[in-house]
């Protein structure tokens, strides 16, 4: 796998003599491959949104029998064409093409760290120039032998100085004025204005990485983000600019052109898969916002009792209404009718009417003298 990636921007090499274009043009090239396992990928994460409320539904349908539930989520995965795992499984599927890649773009830019050839070279720097010519060997000025390229390709041949003397080999991996195998730390020590293409080029990854976030968040509005996922959502676009200030200048030049690819990426996908009223995207949007506001009415299942709102009746009530308008009227006459009774025989104020009726002369209620009251007051 290492070869065959390698073997990639050696090909570039030949048709044009750039480090840089050779390793942007590797870049380009594994994006564009897996560029399909990507559309493949939020195709079916819009698609897993848009059937979330009928998933939902069979699983509170068959929540007491497991085995029960994992056979219709199955036949309905079947009869929808739903792949499970086909929203992660295309990107676990990237992960290590890309950790390939890195790796490569890497070893290209590795120089010699055998001890033994440092001191072949040191001795020689002594026999032509004497002791005070020789110094120790800092990691920019060792000769390059990078892994993994084919050792007959011109890529190869420029980097080692194939037929050159050790002491003679090239210690620049020069593109376009930029030594591709220093870092943005490394050319601190040439100054801030010797600096500043590397920073630069740390800079544009800070800002294609903010604006690539803000493309999939825009278009994401009103998704449940899981909230590690959010918190590594907000770091990653600070900690890239971070790791490209220590490590080779090629390898920021593989995160500038994977991330202005993404961005194209992410456009091209806004458009097919978010924009009109047909598109997965807002048909996943649409789904979620009717299952929040199902959520919210408490018209889910399994959901409790729905609490009216201020100043409605709730429906028992308004069907008492509805059906005995009529008969509430002759209850309120019998009703009246029934009081009055009540009152003309003096059967008392308890439903029982075992209590005694009230006296106007007396000043109060009185209780009969063997009651349990009477007692209670007694004591």
């Amino acid at each position: 796998m290492f070869d065959l990636i390698a073997s990639v921007p050696a090909w570039f090499y030949s048709l044009v003599p750039s480090y840089g274009f050779a390793v942007g043009m590797l870049t380009i090239t594994v994006m564009v491959v897996v560029t399909p396992l990507t559309l493949k990928s939020t195709r079916s994460m819009l698609q897993m949104q848009r059937l979330q409320p009928e998933l939902k539904a069979i699983q509170a349908e068959y929540k007491e029998d497991r085995q029960k539930m994992n056979e219709q989520l199955m036949a309905f995965y079947q009869e929808n064409g739903i792949n499970p795992l086909g929203g992660c499984l295309p990107i676990l599927v990237q992960l290590p093409v890309f950790l390939v890649l890195f790796r490569v773009v890497q070893g290209i830019t590795q120089r010699v760290s055998s001890f033994g050839e440092q001191s072949g070279w040191s001795m020689g720097r002594i026999g032509a120039g004497g002791m005070s010519e020789v110094s120790p060997l800092s990691a920019t000025e060792r000769p390059f032998d990078p892994e993994n390229l084919p050792i007959d390709s011109e890529m190869y041949i420029d980097l080692v100085g194939k037929g050159m003397e050790f002491a003679d080999r090239p210690t620049e991996m020069l593109s376009l004025g930029l030594d591709l195998s220093r870092s943005a730390q490394n050319s601190l020590s040439d100054g801030i204005i010797g600096s500043l293409p590397y920073l630069g080029l740390i800079v544009i990854v800070l800002i294609s990485s903010l604006y690539q976030q803000r493309q999939i968040r825009g278009r994401n509005t009103g998704a449940q983000v899981n909230p590690q996922q959010e918190m590594i959502m907000k770091i990653l676009p600070f900690m890239l600019p971070v790791f490209s200030f220590t490590m080779p200048t090629a390898l920021v030049i593989y995160f500038v052109v994977s991330n202005l690819y993404r961005i194209g990426q992410q456009g091209y996908i806004t458009r097919s898969l978010y924009r009109g009223e047909d598109s997965l995207g807002e048909q996943a949007r649409k789904s979620r916002e009717a299952s929040l506001s199902a959520k919210q009415s408490g018209n889910v299942r399994g959901g409790g009792r729905v609490t009216p709102k201020k100043d409605q009746p709730t429906p028992k009530r308004g069907e008492a209404a509805a059906k005995g308008g009529k008969a509430s009227k002759g209850s309120k006459a019998q009703s009246s009718k029934a009081n009055g009774k009540n009152r003309s025989t003096g059967s008392g104020a308890g439903r029982t009417g075992k209590a005694p009726s009230r006296h106007h002369g007396s000043g109060g209620r009185t209780t009969d003298p063997g009651s349990p009251q009477h007692k209670k007051r007694k004591r």
